[in-house]
Protein backbone atom coordinates (compact mmCIF):
# COMPACT_ATOMS: atom_id res chain seq x y z
CA UNK A 1 0.00 0.00 0.00
CA UNK A 2 1.37 3.37 -1.06
CA UNK A 3 1.25 6.23 1.85
CA UNK A 4 1.09 9.84 0.90
CA UNK A 5 2.41 12.70 2.71
CA UNK A 6 0.08 15.37 2.59
CA UNK A 7 2.61 17.99 4.22
CA UNK A 8 4.68 18.30 1.53
CA UNK A 9 4.23 20.75 -1.13
CA UNK A 10 4.17 19.40 -4.22
CA UNK A 11 6.49 19.77 -7.34
CA UNK A 12 4.05 22.33 -9.44
CA UNK A 13 3.30 24.84 -6.49
CA UNK A 14 7.31 25.23 -6.25
CA UNK A 15 7.60 26.00 -9.59
CA UNK A 16 5.00 28.97 -9.61
CA UNK A 17 5.97 30.07 -6.03
CA UNK A 18 8.22 32.83 -7.83
CA UNK A 19 6.33 34.03 -10.70
CA UNK A 20 3.81 35.13 -9.50
CA UNK A 21 4.70 38.38 -8.13
CA UNK A 22 5.84 39.14 -11.99
CA UNK A 23 2.73 38.15 -13.01
CA UNK A 24 0.56 40.45 -11.16
CA UNK A 25 2.93 42.99 -12.15
CA UNK A 26 2.01 42.29 -15.63
CA UNK A 27 -1.71 42.42 -14.55
CA UNK A 28 -1.83 46.28 -13.02
CA UNK A 29 0.80 47.43 -15.74
CA UNK A 30 -2.13 46.07 -18.42
CA UNK A 31 -4.77 47.99 -16.29
CA UNK A 32 -2.71 50.81 -16.03
CA UNK A 33 -2.33 51.16 -19.86
CA UNK A 34 -6.08 50.91 -20.51
CA UNK A 35 -6.04 54.35 -18.94
CA UNK A 36 -4.19 55.44 -22.46
CA UNK A 37 -6.18 53.57 -24.45
CA UNK A 38 -8.33 56.24 -26.16
CA UNK A 39 -6.71 57.53 -29.72
CA UNK A 40 -7.21 60.77 -30.64
CA UNK A 41 -7.53 60.80 -34.22
CA UNK A 42 -9.95 57.94 -34.66
CA UNK A 43 -12.99 59.08 -35.96
CA UNK A 44 -11.37 62.33 -36.89
CA UNK A 45 -14.17 62.79 -40.08
CA UNK A 46 -16.68 62.97 -37.36
CA UNK A 47 -17.14 66.25 -36.43
CA UNK A 48 -18.39 68.64 -33.85
CA UNK A 49 -21.30 70.83 -35.46
CA UNK A 50 -23.71 73.57 -34.31
CA UNK A 51 -27.69 72.75 -33.88
CA UNK A 52 -27.91 75.41 -36.95
CA UNK A 53 -25.57 73.16 -39.32
CA UNK A 54 -26.95 70.16 -38.08
CA UNK A 55 -30.52 71.22 -39.48
CA UNK A 56 -30.81 70.01 -42.64
CA UNK A 57 -29.17 66.53 -41.20
CA UNK A 58 -30.24 63.50 -40.05
CA UNK A 59 -30.82 62.82 -36.08
CA UNK A 60 -29.67 58.96 -35.13
CA UNK A 61 -30.19 59.64 -31.38
CA UNK A 62 -28.13 60.95 -28.68
CA UNK A 63 -25.68 59.27 -26.80
CA UNK A 64 -23.84 60.05 -22.89
CA UNK A 65 -20.59 60.08 -22.26
CA UNK A 66 -18.65 59.43 -19.57
CA UNK A 67 -14.93 59.99 -18.65
CA UNK A 68 -12.50 59.68 -15.63
CA UNK A 69 -12.18 63.34 -13.99
CA UNK A 70 -10.26 62.72 -10.68
CA UNK A 71 -9.88 60.64 -7.58
CA UNK A 72 -11.00 62.44 -4.85
CA UNK A 73 -8.95 65.83 -4.00
CA UNK A 74 -7.08 65.32 -7.59
CA UNK A 75 -8.83 66.58 -10.69
CA UNK A 76 -8.27 66.68 -14.07
CA UNK A 77 -7.59 69.41 -16.40
CA UNK A 78 -10.66 70.31 -17.58
CA UNK A 79 -9.10 70.55 -21.28
CA UNK A 80 -8.16 67.14 -20.92
CA UNK A 81 -11.70 65.72 -20.01
CA UNK A 82 -13.07 67.67 -22.46
CA UNK A 83 -10.91 66.33 -25.35
CA UNK A 84 -11.83 62.81 -23.86
CA UNK A 85 -15.44 63.27 -23.97
CA UNK A 86 -15.04 64.39 -27.61
CA UNK A 87 -12.77 61.22 -28.34
CA UNK A 88 -15.74 58.54 -26.80
CA UNK A 89 -18.61 59.97 -27.95
CA UNK A 90 -16.52 59.84 -31.52
CA UNK A 91 -16.60 56.44 -31.13
CA UNK A 92 -20.21 56.26 -30.23
CA UNK A 93 -21.52 58.37 -33.15
CA UNK A 94 -19.23 55.68 -35.38
CA UNK A 95 -21.27 52.90 -33.64
CA UNK A 96 -24.66 54.68 -34.90
CA UNK A 97 -23.26 55.45 -38.19
CA UNK A 98 -23.41 59.01 -37.54
CA UNK A 99 -20.54 62.02 -39.14
CA UNK A 100 -21.54 64.86 -36.90
CA UNK A 101 -21.84 65.43 -33.55
CA UNK A 102 -23.91 68.56 -31.37
CA UNK A 103 -22.47 69.00 -28.00
CA UNK A 104 -25.34 69.10 -24.98
CA UNK A 105 -25.36 69.33 -21.54
CA UNK A 106 -22.95 68.38 -18.80
CA UNK A 107 -24.06 68.04 -15.45
CA UNK A 108 -20.73 67.59 -14.26
CA UNK A 109 -17.30 67.71 -15.14
CA UNK A 110 -16.68 64.14 -16.79
CA UNK A 111 -20.00 63.33 -18.23
CA UNK A 112 -21.92 65.22 -21.28
CA UNK A 113 -24.36 64.07 -23.63
CA UNK A 114 -24.09 64.68 -27.49
CA UNK A 115 -26.85 64.59 -30.48
CA UNK A 116 -25.28 62.22 -33.49
CA UNK A 117 -26.50 63.17 -36.67
CA UNK A 118 -26.00 62.13 -40.40
CA UNK A 119 -25.09 64.82 -42.80
CA UNK A 120 -25.05 64.59 -46.68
Amino acid sequence: MKQFNLNRPSAPSKAWRGRWPGAWALVVVCGLSACSALNPRQHDDIRLVTEVEAFPCQRLGTTSVTVWAGVGPVARVSEAVEENLLIEARRQAFRLGGNALVSGASPQLGQRSFEVYRCP
